[in-house]
């Protein structure tokens, strides 16, 4: 190994979680984020018009995602599952009459449900294509949301990438083209899937974000693929369904 490299050797990829680790760097476990995606999980969900009536959020952090689910769907089930005992101390603030948190391995639990949602998880866990497999067999339809971390610019800065991985915890990354074969090749059908612009809908954030939102507005509206793939700040938001097996 490079005596430079700044990607040094663990015991196990995702041991930050069970530890404070990840929580030192990201100690709101990004909950402001929650209602940007709980609106983009709303919309694939309605506009497939998927009938369902129990959900599981497999790695819900602080539940902040699942929380506000809970409350636009006050017909459902919803349970949220977590291993680090830092988010699920939090999440535990917002449990509600159909709303439980578990911290334990959700694929260990032997329950089923309709859908199962993994809003930026797979890029955490070391074997993603057993992790989609366990969803798989856990519900008829998922959710799954997957920053698409693998392009040019990323590529070409050099420090993108060992940054995501160092602070939050990404150990794997994604194009679109990968993320959808990923998850054929774990045996869930597509239904739907679209590009969900963090890097332009969060620019409020600081001046430099605002500032970069412009030429990638601009580009995005010319050439959506073309620009995902060359500079980066979308990430996949998918609709899929078991296939038999």
């Amino acid at each position: 190994m490079n005596s430079h490299s700044t990607e040094q050797p663990v015991a196990g990829a995702t041991s930050r979680y069970s530890q404070d680790d990840y929580a030192v760097d990201n100690p709101d476990w990004h909950e402001d984020d929650a209602p940007w995606k709980a609106a983009h999980i709303r919309t694939i969900l309605e506009r497939n018009d998927i009938q369902w009536k129990t959900l599981a959020d497999i790695g819900c952090g602080t539940g902040a995602i699942v929380g506000i689910l809970s409350k636009d769907y006050p017909q459902s089930r919803m349970e949220g599952f977590e291993v680090s005992p830092y988010a699920h101390d939090l999440s535990r603030k917002r449990a509600s009459e159909n709303l439980t948190f578990s911290m334990e391995n959700a694929f260990q639990s032997g329950k089923q449900f309709d859908v199962t949602m993994a809003i930026d998880v797979v890029e955490h866990v070391e074997n993603p294509f057993e992790f989609l497999r366990a969803m798989r067999t856990m519900s008829r339809w998922q959710v799954i949301h997957i920053p698409l971390d693998m392009n040019a610019l990323a590529v070409g800065r050099g420090w993108v990438l060992p940054e995501a991985r160092r602070a939050l915890g990404h150990i794997h990354y994604f194009s679109r083209d990968s993320a959808l074969s990923m998850i054929a090749e774990a045996g869930l059908e597509t239904i739907d899937s679209f590009y969900t612009a963090w890097a332009i809908d969060q620019s409020y954030k600081t001046w430099k974000k605002r500032l970069a939102a412009w030429p990638r507005r601009l580009a995005f509206r010319a050439a959506p693929d073309a620009t995902v793939r060359l500079v980066g700040g979308w990430s996949l938001m998918v609709l899929s369904r078991s296939k038999p097996t």
